[in-house]
This record gives C-alpha cells, structure tokens and sequence, in this order.
C-alpha cells in the first residue's frame, strides 16, 4: 500500500489530522491495533476549550458538536462543606464545552467513512523504517504481514505505542510523575444537577461530578493507586460521592442506574523531541496529563494543527521550516498545561502522609482561585488554554 502520510492510531489526534490533511487534498491511511466499536466505545474526558471547538467546526465535523455541545460557564470548588462559584466565561466571552470525547471521534470516524476514506482496524503496527527519506510502515492484519509506504509518519498511538520509541534517545527526552492516587470513574444515566458540578476537597480524598451529556453524568472519587474496583458496590460508591459532595446548600446529586465503571492511575509525561526525520508524535504519544485538568483533547488538537501545516508546506512548497520547529512550537504549549494540570491535582487531592500545614496551603490556594480577582484570572485562562499558535 502506498499513501502520503500513514497515520498510527484512530483517536482524536490521527482523526483530526486525517481531516485536515484531507481537506488540503492530501492522502492519508489510518492504522488502528482496537476493532471500530473499540474506539467508539472508549470513555474519555469530554471537555474543550474555545480553540479545539472552533477548529472541529471549521474543518466540517462540528456539526452535532455545535448542537449538543453543553457550556460550562460556571466553576464550583468545594472545600471545608462549602461551595463556592465563580465565573469561568473570560473577557472575550469564551468558555469550555461539555461533549464527550468518544462523540467527537464518533462524528469523525463517520464522516470519513462517508467520503470512503480508508481506516485500517485490528490493524497492528509493529515496525517502522526508511524515515530520513522513505518511510515504510510494517504492521499485521487478519494474521498477514503488510507494508504501508509513505511520504511521513503520524504517530498518534497513544502512551504505550511504538512510536515513540523509533525516535533516536527518546528516554533522555522523556519526563514521567506518578502520583499516588487513582481515579475511580462512573457513567450514570441520569441528567447531571447543574448545583452539584466541580471539585470536591475533602480529607476523605478529591471528587468530581461532571456531564457527559444532558443526561449523562460522569463522577469520580480518589481511590489508592492498588484499588480492587470490585470492592465497590454502587451503593458504597454513591455513599462516598455523597459524603465527598455533601456542602452547605442541600442540594444532592443526581442518582441513576451507573453503566460503567473504571479505574484510572494518574500520571503526568512529557515527551520533548516529537519529530525526527519524517516521524513526528502527538497526542498521548507525547504528553500526559492528569485529568483534573482536561488538557489531553486540547492538546492533542493543538500538537495536530501545527503538524498538519508542516506536512501540507513540505509537500506543497519543498519547505522544510516548520518541520523543524514542530517540537519546540508544541511544546510551548504543551510545557504550560501541563504544568496547571498538574497544579490542580497537587491541589486537589489529599496525599500519602499530608500534614495539616499541606491541607492549609490547598485551602489558601482554593481561596486565591475563587476569591481574589488575580486568581480567579489565572483560573478561568489556563483552563480556557492558551492559543494555538504556528
């Protein structure tokens, strides 16, 4: 097979650089190991910043986005049984977007299958070569051994593909935490009370109640990183929610039959040289954050935007620039959010040993974050993210 970029992995990041590419009338082929129920099946964070809606819309899957996209203009912090609310609409009038990542990846798997573009599922890669000059794929389908031949390489395969690891010294390039909690996460059928969203500080551990939909809602505690999901039953589940939730205004969460269950460790990870050659990552292959901050999508948008334009001037033009400047023009952005996820999971969360000084300091920068202006600033802009620049 032959195209003119080979793209690994059909998540939000090779999709969106598969429309983009094609809307510049560029060639591409995805290459997905999961099955299409997979992927449209796999729960993930669902919130967007401004930057990654307006580019959905303007490269033609934003459609039902636009529709069914819920705002989320409004923050709530809990902490000490209170709650308190601030704005999160800036200056400009921008805010985040409520729309579940497996619904974004579902508009765009379909409307690539509507243009019969080809998307190669249960398809693993195993072997990639040729990159100075002519990279080749090598990967396995219905137990044969294929070739896929190409003008680049997207490595869009998430933290644990094989990317990553044909570029050259990448462990030296390479930042990992682990921090010492999970996530236990529920789906629940039932429509979100608006009065119970946000975090949830306690000395009991972190909490979070978001939407996926009007009437989908999607809850989490913190659990320890060893946690036996098993152990829960819904009803010890909703009783920690409730305990971990429970505030000065009455108000209780929404209640529903719960269609999924996981558990999730946290990490944070920077991967610092995203391109070499004709290979360039993105997305988990490159970044990780924790999910308090709900940067992954963002990111990944952003890291596909600048290298959609490298590879459509190099193959338009012969310009070799902005291939060259891909790693440092991603990383600005990528630096910085992930520095705040990780600040509000340093913030957030009750951790192993935490003394009463620690607890005290969460709680001076909770109050800085919903009551002072210049923290309520720093808030609402690094959770609206930074613009996307090339």
């Amino acid at each position: 097979m032959k195209t003119q970029v080979g793209i690994i992995g059909a998540g939000p990041a090779g999709l969106l650089l598969a429309r983009m590419l094609q809307n510049e009338g560029i060639q591409t082929v995805i290459i997905e190991h999961r099955s299409r129920e997979y992927a449209l099946s796999r729960i993930r964070a669902g919130v967007m910043e401004p930057g990654a809606v307006a580019t959905f819309f303007e490269q033609g899957v934003g459609e039902r986005l636009k529709r069914e996209g819920m705002p989320h203009e409004e923050m709530q912090l809990r902490w000490n049984g209170e709650v308190h609310r601030f704005n999160q609409i800036d200056e400009d009038g921008r805010y985040l977007t409520t729309y579940g990542q497996s619904e974004i990846v579902r508009d765009m798997i379909e409307a690539r299958e509507a243009d019969g573009l080809p998307i190669l599922w249960e398809a693993k890669a195993e072997r990639l070569e040729g990159l100075a000059d002519a990279p080749v794929i090598h990967f396995t389908r219905d137990g044969i051994q294929k070739t896929l031949s190409c003008d680049f390489i997207a490595g869009c395969d998430g933290f644990h593909g094989i990317s990553r690891q044909h570029i050259p010294d990448v462990d030296k390039a390479s930042f990992l935490k682990e921090y010492p909690f999970a996530w236990l996460g529920i789906l629940v059928e039932a429509p979100p009370n608006p009065d119970k969203r946000g975090y949830a500080h306690t000395s009991h551990g972190m909490a979070v109640a978001s939407a996926r939909s009007p009437s989908v809602g999607r809850l989490y505690i913190q659990v320890s990183p060893d946690e036996d999901i098993d152990r829960w039953s819904e009803e010890a589940i909703w009783e920690e929610l409730d305990r971990r939730f429970a505030d000065d205004t009455g108000a209780m969460l929404s209640r529903g039959p719960i269609i999924s269950k996981d558990i999730a460790r946290l990490r944070a990870f920077i991967c610092e040289r995203m391109q070499h050659q004709r290979l360039f990552i993105a997305g988990d292959a490159a970044h990780i954050v924790p999910p308090s901050g709900a940067k992954g999508l963002n990111l990944a948008v952003g890291d596909v935007r600048v290298m959609a334009e490298a590879i459509r001037r190099n193959l338009k033009t012969g310009d070799t620039a902005l291939i060259e400047d891909y790693s440092a023009i991603c990383l600005r952005r990528i630096r910085a959010m992930v520095h705040w996820a990780n600040r509000l999971a340093e913030t957030l969360h009750i951790f192993p040993g935490q003394t009463a000084f620690d607890t005290k300091m969460q709680v001076e920068t909770f109050n800085k974050w919903a009551h002072t202006e210049i923290g309520n600033r720093e808030f609402v802009s690094s959770a609206l993210g930074l613009p996307y620049e090339i």
